[in-house]
């Protein structure tokens, strides 16, 4: 059996102290409106007149704001990941399987997850558990040929984790 050679690469990133991403709260300070209002603003709800979106809207986009997604996962309950274990890519099958994931996953604004498990059951049971401590939101599995049972993956069932 041919191993391939691990490369890992370390980048290291300094910070700038001084940096933060801009906030909603931000963005209501500076106009003198609610945080509730900014947030219904930048999710174009009709209880907000159009002049007062515009403004909002206008803001963000110049101080460069972006969503936390962390937060909205965390008032959503959902991570909007999708775990995907497969036994190897270098299989057509699986490649093409990955492509179609992918695909559905964008579709509905989910982000892929993806690990192989090169048909180990000791390797297929630490990614199943990483990703469930990832709070992945769904799991799609093709067993490794070692698998003879599903003790790995009974949290997921317990959590009601499709």
């Amino acid at each position: 059996m041919c191993k391939a050679a691990v490369i890992i690469v370390y980048l290291k990133v300094e910070k700038n102290a001084s940096y933060s991403p801009p906030t909603i709260k931000q963005i209501a300070r500076q106009l003198n409106v609610s945080v509730s209002t900014v947030s219904r603003a930048l999710n174009n709800h009709p209880r907000i007149g159009a002049g007062t979106r515009e403004r909002i809207q206008e803001l963000a986009k110049q101080l460069g704001y972006e969503p936390n997604i962390q937060a909205i996962s965390f008032k959503q309950k959902k991570t909007f990941i999708i775990g995907v274990v497969l036994p190897t890519i270098k299989e057509d099958f699986f490649s093409q399987a990955i492509n179609g994931i992918e695909d559905a996953a964008t579709q509905h604004h989910y982000t892929m997850l993806f690990a192989q498990s090169h048909d180990n059951l000791e390797t297929e049971k630490r990614v199943v558990d990483a990703m469930r401590k990832q709070r992945v939101d769904g799991l799609i599995i093709s067993l490794s040929k070692e698998t003879n049972n599903y003790k790995h993956l009974e949290l997921f069932e317990k959590f009601d984790i499709p």
